[in-house]
């Protein structure tokens, strides 16, 4: 462990090299504008091995002798047994068969994966949190970033924070910052335009979020143990994570009852995990933020690159070549591709449809709150919603879904595409809930805690272990 000295001076080199770089970036602002006619998109999706009669040193060694078999395609997690599948490169969806390759490639890996894991005894998991690894000192890989950062946030997280996680009787402990090793997520990149372009697409994408995961939480379980959450991935790394001062405390998410000063708030209030405090007005405006946070790692000519990568927002804007990137995180793994495209999909569209009509942005309290309904009841309670007239107005959610799904709609035939909607997926999706509400309903009848055994046996059923 490096002495407090060497900490400091290592955070200082960081933080200069950062703001030379952001301010360089900033200043090739024509370098990254686009034309239009196409529409580069990329997907990355985490799934995690399941090998039950393996020891925990022995995951990492399985599961990097199954990514050698998939190549470019493949790369390594946080997690010990986690494999992120990406497409090794963009496709333009505008083009004749673009989403149909983007698709293909995507399932060749997977296949691949999946069979390499046959092979060997093995199964792949498309859950959003891992049901099998303990919470505490589950295996991680052993890059240093990945023990240097969960080991920051260990040794530095609030004494006050309350890390207990639940709705029904059983609360699960997740303090413990290595939890999110257990969660997979799938992540959609759209190519933007411009700064102005990436900005304004990131913001909306902040609005959208809750509402797909609304409709595909998948991170119900841990330890074997129902939370009753729909997805408890993001309230998990939120607390896991929360590093911010306690002595003050805010009373309320509204602004009228929140007692920081503006110091105070920049002293540490902050969380670089999911919902920022407002929207951005600018690409200066978000990279001074991601700028704020320690940089935890030592390397300066990456300091760029390691803010953005450490900005956990549920939409984040990358900066890959000379292209701007907006990446939307917020999303669990999916139990089939057809699920993951057909969100793809409903995102992109939304987006646009969106953009298109100038539509105003829900007040970020809005969102907020929409947010955490979504982590917790999923479809189930009313949410905010932008009305037909543009004002903010809250509704049963599957009432406001469905008018999202149709201004996605209108959005991908605007674009060209609406074709590519896969409407027979989309009708299963709307009528069986979200798989957190169907793996749920396979375990009504059992105790919150079961077996792992048992748990096998239901994901299996559930299309979720392959």
């Amino acid at each position: 462990m490096l002495d407090k000295n060497k900490a400091q001076q290592n955070e200082k080199e960081m933080r200069e090299s950062f703001n030379k770089k952001a301010r360089d970036m900033i200043g090739q602002e024509e370098r990254f504008r686009k034309t239009e006619g196409t529409q580069l998109v990329g997907i990355e999706s985490e799934v995690a091995i399941d090998a039950p009669h393996a020891k925990m040193e022995e995951l990492e060694g399985i599961r990097d002798a199954l990514i050698g078999e998939i190549g470019d395609g493949a790369d390594k997690e946080l997690g010990a047994s986690q494999v992120e599948l990406r497409n090794p490169g963009p496709f333009d969806i505008l083009s004749s068969n673009g989403f149909s390759d983007l698709r293909k490639e995507y399932a060749c890996m997977l296949a691949t994966l999946i069979k390499a894991a046959h092979m060997r005894g093995y199964s792949v998991l498309r859950v959003g949190a891992n049901p099998f690894l303990p919470i505490k000192d589950t295996p991680r890989t052993s890059k240093p970033k990945y023990v240097q950062v969960p080991n920051f946030y260990n040794t530095h997280r609030g004494k006050h924070v309350d890390t207990l996680i639940g709705l029904g009787a059983t609360q699960i402990d997740i303090g413990f910052a290595e939890v999110v090793s257990l969660f997979q997520s799938f992540q959609v990149n759209i190519e933007a335009r411009s700064f102005v372009d990436a900005i304004n697409q990131m913001n909306r994408s902040f609005v959208i979020a809750p509402y797909l995961l609304a409709l595909s939480g998948n991170a119900r379980f841990l330890n074997c143990a129902d939370t009753h959450l729909n997805d408890m991935r993001m309230v998990a790394w939120e607390k896991s994570h929360d590093t911010r001062l306690q002595d003050i405390r805010v009373l309320s998410w509204e602004r009228a009852f929140d007692i920081r000063t503006p110091h105070e708030i920049g002293a540490g209030n902050m969380l670089r995990i999911g919902l920022p405090e407002r929207y951005f007005v600018d690409t200066e405006d978000y990279l001074a933020r991601a700028g704020q946070f320690p940089y935890i790692l030592h390397n300066p000519e990456a300091a760029l690159q390691i803010a953005i990568g450490m900005t956990w927002l549920d939409a984040r804007v990358k900066f890959i070549n000379d292209s701007c990137v907006v990446e939307l995180r917020l999303l669990p793994t999916q139990p089939t591709i057809n699920e993951e495209m057909l969100l793809t999909l409903i995102y992109i569209g939304r987006l646009v449809d969106a953009q298109i009509r100038n539509e105003p942005l829900l007040p970020i309290e809005y969102v907020r709150e929409n947010r955490l309904s979504a982590m917790m009841y999923g479809v189930h309670r009313p949410m905010w919603f932008i009305s037909n007239s543009g004002v903010p107005e809250k509704i049963p959610c599957d009432i406001g879904i469905k008018r999202e799904i149709q201004n996605a709609r209108y959005g991908l035939r605007r674009m060209g595409i609406e074709h590519l909607l896969d409407t027979r997926a989309l009708a299963s999706m709307m009528r069986h809930g979200s798989p957190s509400d169907r793996l749920g309903e396979l375990l009504k009848k059992d105790s919150e805690c079961v077996s792992m055994e048992r748990m096998r046996e239901v994901l299996w059923e559930a299309g979720m272990l392959i």
